[in-house]
């Protein structure tokens, strides 16, 4: 076997061992097949480039999970810089799509709405358990974070943390989907 088979043998054997776990970490913290695939894609084009300064210090897979969560910081930070500062709760169309006392005027209206009430439903669904059930006594229960600390035995700035780790989330998968 010549030395650039060898080589070609242990990049797939390299890509074959770790694709599954990085993209299921990737998933996990972004939500989108596509843009999954491409940051994974991408960690083993740097980590085939950059084998050479692995020092060994920790695993392979630990090593190769820092630099695809590096890549998924750097996305969401340019995600953030090209998404306007306006906060979900102070975005007119986000608070109507959450407040259900809200009557579209016109027939385009109700089937805006509509499309935007499912998929805003969608992203709570991908919202984990507490975060969505936090999210749901706030803007559809209305109760203040005081209560809602002690109903979901969280710390005042914890549930504001929540909040807004939440709002983040769904800002960004509304985007996405609307985007598609």
């Amino acid at each position: 076997m010549s030395i650039s088979q060898n080589v070609q043998s242990k990049n797939e054997e390299l890509v074959e061992e770790h694709a599954d776990y990085l993209f299921q970490f990737a998933m996990s913290k972004i939500h989108n097949r596509e843009l999954a695939l491409d940051l994974v894609q991408d960690t083993f084009l740097v980590c085939l480039q950059k084998m050479d300064q692995f020092e060994g210090r920790s695993s392979l897979r630990t090593w190769m999970t820092t630099i695809l969560n590096r890549k998924i910081i750097d996305h969401w930070r340019k995600e953030k810089r090209s998404y306007s500062s306006v906060d979900i709760s102070e975005n007119e169309n986000a608070s109507n799509a959450i407040n259900s006392n809200y009557i579209p005027q016109n027939p385009h209206q109700i089937s805006e709405e509509i499309e935007k009430r499912t998929i805003l439903e969608f992203c709570l669904d991908n919202l984990p358990d507490a975060w969505r059930e936090i999210v749901h006594a706030k803007y559809y229960d209305e109760k203040n974070g005081e209560e809602i600390s002690k109903e979901f035995n969280v710390t005042p700035s914890n549930f504001w943390v929540i909040i807004h780790r939440a709002k983040a989330q769904l800002r960004a998968c509304m985007d996405n989907k609307y985007a598609s």
